[in-house]
């Protein structure tokens, strides 16, 4: 895999290459999770003329790290700065999407308050847009139930043959990390103006899609597609043609594409 140097050490990447890109996506994943997980949902992209960047981030897959800890929002935010300038350097010009799950969504959104300009659009998924119960105690233990990720049978033996994947991990620093996000969504999201597609799972139990859909009808710039039945995962769910099939055309119209 390639990679770049930080001051935490050296960062993995992929890149997935379409022959003649018209538009690329710079992806961060969340929680337990490594850019391995997304090959079906790149090459579908890829297939529609995106091309796709996404970092292993820190404490996660290849990159260096205590095991589920992403350091803090900056760090995440740097390494997608990374990404984006090497999309910059091979395709001078391209219009850019950032796009982030879970964890990546939160941090997606805190790069674009403070670079609205960067990114022609946005696309968010398992946003956890107001505090999580279960990680507000910083002393506990998280673990994931992988059930409550997907229903997809290929998916889920991906994830629990994965020897770079994990379920659990001390939550105290992603606890820490999403404290600081929340702490500025009620006051800035509201402010959001690059447009932004969040596709939620009705059936998301890890970030329930309730504070989306909120924020979905007094955000303008804010797009809610509520997929029934999805769980968290939900561009790795059962749907995942259909919720690939919707981002793309959303990016399309965002790029002059569609």
């Amino acid at each position: 895999m390639p990679h770049f140097d930080t001051e935490h050490g050296r960062v993995y990447y992929r890149h997935w290459p379409a022959p003649e890109p018209h538009a690329a996506v710079i992806f961060l994943h969340g929680f337990g999770e490594n850019t391995a997980l997304y090959h079906r949902y790149a090459f579908r992209l890829n297939a529609a003329g995106i091309d796709v960047w996404a970092v292993d981030q820190l404490g996660h897959g290849l990159s260096p790290g205590e095991r589920g800890n992403f350091g803090t929002v900056a760090d995440s935010a740097a390494l997608a700065e990374s990404l984006t300038q090497l999309a910059l350097q091979t395709t001078p010009d391209i219009p850019l999407v950032l796009q982030g799950h879970s964890f990546g969504a939160a941090v997606t959104l805190s790069i674009l308050f403070g670079h609205p300009d960067k990114y022609v659009a946005a696309v968010i998924s398992g946003a956890p847009l107001v505090p999580i119960r279960d990680l507000l105690d910083t002393d506990t233990n998280m673990e994931l139930d992988l059930a409550a990720l997907s229903a997809d049978p290929f998916y889920l033996d991906a994830l629990e043959n994965d020897p770079l994947g994990f379920a659990d991990a001390d939550g105290a620093a992603l606890a820490r990390a999403l404290d600081t996000i929340w702490d500025r969504l009620g006051a800035e999201l509201p402010e959001l103006d690059v447009p932004t597609l969040a596709v939620h799972g009705a059936a998301d139990a890890i970030a329930p899609v309730g504070a989306v859909r909120a924020y979905a009808e007094q955000v303008d710039a804010l797009e809610l597609l509520e997929i029934p039945g999805g769980r968290h995962d939900i561009l790795n769910e059962t749907v995942h043609h259909e919720v690939a099939a919707a981002i793309i055309e959303f990016i399309g119209a965002r790029t002059g594409t569609a």
